[in-house]
């Protein structure tokens, strides 16, 4: 800690292990930013590419469940978002348990 000084100097190791932090704050809040999806009214939308990596889909795939309308989406300037929870209840609506499994608590 600095101890009674009213100037923090380069050379000190109280300015090292306040760089550091810095540093390592940056860095947290640069793997936050790109890994967190901003919320809309609520809501999360995923992008193509985040589907098709979340699914191991190709873009075929996915061109091909939006015509059938299978998975929902909105379109905004060209862009195509999927929303989180309605991809989630998709999957719960088509999910087939496999012959002779118990309920699982």
């Amino acid at each position: 800690m600095i101890e009674n000084r009213s100037v923090l100097m380069r050379d000190t190791d109280e300015y090292k292990v306040l760089l550091e932090a810095m540093r390592r704050a940056a860095q947290t809040a640069d793997k936050l930013i790109a890994e967190v999806e901003p919320s809309l009214l609520g809501e999360r939308y995923l992008t193509t590419e985040q589907v098709m990596a979340r699914f191991h889909i190709s873009r075929r795939a996915l061109q091909n469940y939006r015509d059938k309308r299978i998975i929902p989406y909105t379109s905004i300037g060209g862009t195509l978002l999927y929303p989180e929870s309605k991809i989630g209840k998709v999957l719960e609506n088509n999910y087939h348990k496999p012959a002779g499994c118990k309920e699982l608590k």
